[in-house]
């Protein structure tokens, strides 16, 4: 008795980052998903999560050859966002500075 052939019509997954963020208004942190790969990510794409009028700052965990383990501040919607461990870690803190 043949078995009929399967045919695989399924898709390769669609490229993605989990992304894990820390806000000043819970001590749990949320996670997400962009759908992009590490190294893809810009600041930018990383600001799409947050639906919100309001002006932050964005720290996010990274490796510095000298320091090691630092938060590093972005500003420049065009930078990477740097990865940790295969994922995104940040802190997004609402900027209460005022401008004279």
């Amino acid at each position: 008795m043949n078995k009929p052939n399967k045919i695989n019509n399924t898709q390769p997954p669609e490229p993605s980052t989990n992304v894990l963020y820390f806000t000043d208004t819970s001590v749990t942190p949320k996670m997400c998903k962009i759908s992009k790969m590490l190294g893809e990510i810009k600041l930018r794409d990383f600001k799409k999560l947050f639906d919100r009028p309001s002006m932050y700052r964005y720290h996010f965990k990274a490796l510095d050859p000298e320091y090691g383990t630092v938060k590093e501040e972005m500003a420049n919607d065009d930078d990477i966002v740097p990865g940790w461990e295969g994922k995104i870690v940040a802190w997004v803190e609402a900027d209460l500075q005022t401008e004279c």
